[in-house]
């Protein structure tokens, strides 16, 4: 049986256990994902005790929120290359034998934003904004790296500048005041990575008429649809709401966690028909 579970403080808000269980339904294999509160500071002694050879619970792997996504890369060892150049980890693995455990430690947020970047037109002279410069924005930043040349990056404090540069090497990034942030309708593509209590400071930037081709990402699914969301769809522009990066990046940990191989397209579906069945019944 798969023990899995998906670690964070606040962690109660998350849909990752009903996407996970469903899909453990959907391909047959016996499991348990949970959520468990977990905070900055617990973190290390848990980690510790669900990794050691006599571990009472055999896990199979965890799931980070924040604030732990961006510890692990520097608390860790067992860090994959890519995780470890944009401080941001978002999955531990484990495998376990009799003799000793092995964990790894990378990032699916990327591949989730790889898996939507892909469906989208993006080319070079793209403009593209992304607001935030935590953990998930560098995952955007790395997704975007070499697909258009240059990325404006809105964050409200500085002391990220060195992360968010580092998680790019082929694309430029220019970097301004979230508090600047006036005029935004020039955007092709603007990947959110805000809570929800910044949203109405977006809204308030948010022009009456986009063009059809304008995509706004919003990676915040609680509540949903976003504000933003909202106020970007009423003047004509695209949405990508969050349930879509969190079913995308979790198909990866699915695969990996379970050890099985499925047609991702299919269980995306299957997954949000049921998270969004979750969502509307809140």
């Amino acid at each position: 049986m798969i023990r899995a579970a998906v670690l964070g403080s606040p962690i109660s808000h998350s849909l990752s256990p009903t996407l996970h269980n469903r899909a453990y339904e959907i391909l047959g294999i016996p499991g348990k994902y949970e959520a468990i509160e977990i905070s900055e500071v617990e973190f290390p002694q848990f980690f510790a005790e669900a990794t050691a050879l006599d571990a009472k619970v055999d896990w199979r792997g965890f799931s980070l929120t924040m604030p732990l996504k961006e510890i692990v890369t520097d608390a860790l060892t067992q860090v994959d290359p890519l995780a470890k150049r944009i401080a941001s980890a978002n999955t531990i693995l484990i495998d376990r034998n009799i003799h000793e455990v092995n964990v790894k430690i990378l990032s699916t947020d990327v591949l989730g934003f790889n898996a939507i970047f892909d469906r989208l037109t993006i080319n070079q002279d793209s403009s593209v904004a992304i607001f935030g410069g935590g953990g998930t924005a560098r995952a955007a930043l790395a997704a975007l790296d070499g697909l258009v040349n240059n990325i404006s990056v809105y964050q409200r404090s500085e002391k990220r500048n060195d992360l968010v540069k580092n998680a790019v090497s082929l694309s430029s990034v220019n970097l301004h005041d979230f508090n600047m942030l006036n005029e935004i309708s020039g955007y092709s593509l603007i990947v959110s990575t805000l809570p929800s209590t910044a949203s109405e400071v977006v809204v308030a930037k948010i022009p009456t008429e986009l063009r059809a081709d304008q995509v706004f990402l919003d990676v915040a699914y609680s509540p949903f649809p976003s504000s933003p969301s909202i106020a970007w769809q009423k003047a004509g522009g695209v949405v990508i709401d969050g349930v879509e990066l969190l079913i995308r990046q979790a198909l990866e940990q699915i695969r990996l966690m379970t050890r099985t191989n499925f047609e991702p397209d299919q269980m995306y579906e299957e997954l949000r028909t049921h998270v969004m069945a979750v969502i509307n019944n809140r």
